[in-house]
């Protein structure tokens, strides 16, 4: 089986901390793959907020995830603590990607990387739209 191998770049825009929850388990006791999605969903919310956005609201425009990898390390466990490292990168006209790191805050392990590709969505017109000037800026 092939496995996907997805580099992380050198530097990070943003981090968090969260706690894995009784519900991110699965049937092997461990955080679900499912989970996963759900946790860098919530960090990139979060770093939304700290540049002071929404997913919905960047001058008016809002994001749509349009891919998704996600590759695995490590097990992480009900009330494990997770470092989730955000970086955006890979910039076009109308999207870019961010990188997502997640370790274990206690060990250091690695525990998963992601990817999503985003693009700006301009949710009146029903269609992609440039990336906002106001987002730019944070990366330059």
């Amino acid at each position: 089986m092939a496995r996907i191998k997805l580099t992380l770049p050198d530097v990070w825009h943003y981090s968090t901390s969260l706690s894995v929850r009784i519900s991110d388990i699965n049937f092997a006791g461990h955080l679900a793959h499912d989970s996963i999605l759900s946790l860098i969903h919530e960090a990139r919310a979060q770093f939304f907020n700290h540049m002071e956005f929404g997913e919905l609201d960047v001058e008016g425009k809002g994001i749509v995830v349009a891919d998704v990898v996600i590759t695995y390390a490590n097990e992480a466990f009900f009330r494990d603590s997770l470092q989730i490292q955000i970086a955006a990168s890979e910039f076009t006209k109308k999207g870019c990607d961010f990188y997502y790191r997640l370790s274990n805050e206690k060990t250091g392990k690695e525990i998963a990387r992601a990817k999503t590709g985003i693009v700006f969505f301009d949710y009146t017109e029903r269609k992609p739209c440039e990336i906002p000037q106001s987002f730019l800026k944070h990366f330059t």
